[in-house]
């Protein structure tokens, strides 16, 4: 077994991390005060392949694979978890026109939103439905040559920047009963609501999204009717999850690294705090998990690119999602702890790293939907 990362990954690791350090390190505290979205950063991100990593290159992607994407979402969210969401967010709908849509869908939606020329969400999550998809009330009747949308969707990443909108809502009964369309900006009756004021990922738009008799044409439905629960479950599992996991990842890493540096650095009766066995236990705590967690990203990641998909790779999926987003939690309170009263002041950025693991913990699905998801797994 193999655990060396390519040439071709390492070097992509050390240009994200040369990317952070020159990009988003020095604007990461201005933008957590203002929530700002940053569009000439999204902008150099897609210049340098990250939005289309896994999208084939005739559609203008760099197709560099689900681990590439694990390490790119790593690094980025280790300087600034907002940018590690919207680089696992923005891809949610490439991934539904992808593999659901048809050839002249996938041709018109899918470039623009790989080169930033256009932000994409997906909307899935509502009042009544988040965890429980199927549960969702938004409807789509079809009427003549067109589809009218009545319904409203909360907590969606990208959802009041948003250019194009890939969504999902109710045709019909039973698990058959839902299908996804897209709908672009300005469509009548499709507008933004509120934008949440989340404790965390702050530079990220999250709101909700309004349908208020929205007519689109029938050539927005994307695959056929009833591909719709499919299509969501498949996506936020494989992309979402995946992505949630990387995000945790660079985070528990961040606040693990600072404490570190902190514990050599810091004297305490003439010798570095680091000396300290309390202080080493933490320390070598934060060091085991996030390796395990690594691992179980990694591996997750890696099974997608064998081709792995579905029920074959949810437990995996599941399991990396949970256990990183919890130990990027444990991590931010350990390094607090450390910091003792200057882990709570903005400029460790430990209060920050703590809000955003909060995020990521429900994100793509709870940890106890995960849970669940790796129980169905493992007893059936």
């Amino acid at each position: 077994m193999d655990f060396n990362l390519t040439p071709e990954q390492e070097m992509l690791r050390k240009a994200m991390q040369e990317f952070a350090k020159r990009e988003l390190l020095p604007r990461t505290q201005q933008l957590d005060e203002t929530g700002e979205f940053p569009r000439d950063i999204i902008k150099k991100i897609a210049d340098i392949g990250l939005i289309g990593i896994v999208i084939p290159p005739e559609y203008d992607g760099s197709n560099m694979g689900h681990l590439a994407r694990m390490i790119s979402i790593e690094e980025l969210s280790k300087a600034y978890a907002s940018f590690g969401l919207f680089l696992q967010a923005s891809p949610l709908g490439l991934w539904v026109l992808l593999h659901f849509g048809n050839d002249e869908q996938k041709k018109k939606y899918i470039p623009p939103v790989v080169r930033a020329e256009k932000i994409m969400c997906m909307a899935v999550t509502e009042p009544t439905g988040g965890s429980d998809p199927a549960s969702i009330q938004t409807k789509a009747k079809l009427e003549g040559d067109s589809y009218i949308i009545n319904g409203s969707k909360c907590f969606i990443s990208n959802g009041g920047i948003a250019d194009i909108c890939v969504f999902m809502a109710k045709t019909g009964e039973g698990s058959k009963g839902f299908s996804t369309f897209v709908v672009e900006k300005g469509t009548p009756g499709y507008e933004p609501g509120m934008r949440e004021q989340h404790a965390g990922m702050r530079s990220v738009i999250v709101s909700e999204l309004v349908f208020r008799n929205c007519k689109i044409p029938k050539e927005n439905l994307v695959g056929n009717e009833g591909d719709g629960l499919r299509a969501s479950l498949k996506t936020v599992s494989e992309i979402g999850r995946t992505g949630n996991t990387g995000v945790a990842l660079g985070i528990a890493r961040a606040a693990y690294e600072t404490a570190l540096q902190y514990a050599k650095d810091k004297q305490l009766y003439g010798k570095p705090i680091a000396e300290l066995q309390a202080i080493q236990f933490m320390l070598a705590d934060m060091h085991m998990q996030t390796e395990a967690a690594r691992l179980l990203a990694y591996y997750a990641a890696w099974q997608l690119d064998q081709g792995k998909t579905g029920r074959d790779i949810a437990k995996e999926i599941a399991s990396a999602k949970a256990f990183s987003s919890e130990v990027a939690r444990r991590n931010a309170l350990k390094a607090i702890q450390i910091h003792g009263a200057y882990g709570t002041l903005p400029e460790f950025n430990l209060m920050r790293y703590l809000r955003d693991s909060l995020e990521a913990m429900a994100a793509g699905g709870t940890n106890e939907i995960m849970r669940t998801v790796i129980a169905r797994e493992i007893i059936k």
